[in-house]
């Protein structure tokens, strides 16, 4: 005789991965139980708004997330010491030592272009990253751990600012170096002062570049891409640009010639098929 008094153990649903653009515009990959939501309070009409701002204004609710959420029990020692370690792996690497031959070439060229162009005021005046990533946090469910590739790429970024401010370069030591992403939490902040980067909020990393400004976008998103190349920076270090799918971006790479990195065997997911990308001078073309 069956057990009809046996109760039936409640069903767990399944945790679906979400694909979350938040109010920055940033695309992340996150269980639902990871996201915060918040209402937006539409704005005023505004004659000078374009459709798409209409649109935005007009929805009334929209997925915000929290800066990433890092190991209750990591502390900033810790997190240093990992990053210490991940530095170590990418200075070690051939794809590090074939971008610095890469660099070394640009910087002589940046100088040769000074000295005859009032616009070139040196090489660089400032080093502006988005998209870096969540050194320390994660966004729970993610198919990729963001955090080992956000410290690879933090490695880069640290040794192209250690390599452009050799004294034998023949440019300031010190310039400025500016990070935004939505996603950075507080130990991030600690660990990203620690090695020389400011943190700012968003738009604040958009409207600091120039035309003598290396944009580092190793995670932009195209929407970002085309709101800052047309700032004409003189050093890009990200893509492949050439896969976007914009008129903003094509335009760009028209104008510039880049250089491939090597492979980096340890972790391909942290510099898949990125370049460096730099403007030709207009009397070598």
């Amino acid at each position: 005789m069956p057990h009809t008094s046996r109760r039936k153990r409640a069903s767990v649903p399944a945790q679906k991965r979400l694909q979350v653009t938040d109010d920055d515009g940033w695309t992340h990959v996150t269980s639902g139980n990871n996201v915060r939501r918040a209402m937006r309070t539409a704005r005023g009409p505004n004659p000078q708004s374009d459709n798409a701002d209409k649109e935005k204004d007009t929805q009334a609710q929209e997925p915000v997330l929290a800066p990433a959420e890092a190991p209750a029990r990591l502390t900033l020692d810790e997190l240093q010491m990992q990053y210490a370690a991940h530095r170590e792996r990418w200075v070690d690497s051939d794809t590090w030592k074939t971008l610095t031959r890469h660099l070394a070439e640009q910087m002589r060229e940046r100088e040769r272009m000074a000295s005859r162009d009032e616009a070139v005021r040196g090489p660089i005046d400032a080093i502006v990253c988005i998209g870096l990533g969540s050194p320390s946090g994660f966004l729970r469910d993610g198919w990729v751990d963001r955090r080992t590739v956000s410290m690879y790429q933090l490695a880069a970024l640290d040794c192209i600012a250690k390599q452009l401010s050799r004294p034998d370069n023949n440019i300031p030591l010190s310039f400025p170096i500016y990070a935004q992403d939505p996603v950075f939490n507080t130990l991030d902040c600690l660990l990203l002062e620690s090695l020389g980067i400011t943190i700012v909020q968003n738009p604040v990393a958009f409207e600091r570049i120039t035309q003598n400004t290396l944009l580092f976008c190793p995670g932009a998103e195209k929407k970002h891409l085309e709101l800052v190349l047309p700032s004409n920076p003189c050093l890009v270090f990200g893509g492949p640009l050439e896969l976007a799918d914009s008129d903003v971006i094509q335009n760009y790479i028209s104008r510039v010639d880049s250089r491939a990195l090597v492979p980096f065997s340890i972790n391909e997911h942290a510099f898949w098929k990125m370049r460096l990308y730099f403007r030709v001078d207009e009397e070598d073309e």
